[in-house]
């Protein structure tokens, strides 16, 4: 499936670039106007691809009420 890159996906992926090239997370942050944390959690996601930093679903795989077929 082909993931479309998104200007948020780009802006991420030159944060992580800066941060990598001058190994300094918190200089990249001051940088992009982001925080460190958020800058530690790209990096940490980041495999070398942009479409790494892609947005992943928030919806949960399951509900402890929720109801079976045969219900």
């Amino acid at each position: 499936m082909k993931t479309i890159i998104t200007e948020e996906m780009r802006f991420r992926h030159r944060v992580v670039k800066y941060a990598i090239k001058h190994n300094n997370n918190a200089k990249s942050a001051r940088r992009y106007h982001t925080s460190r944390q958020q800058v530690w959690r790209w990096r940490k996601k980041y495999d070398g691809t942009i479409q790494s930093l892609a947005n992943n679903s928030t919806r949960p795989h399951s509900h402890p009420n929720q109801h079976t077929r045969k219900e």
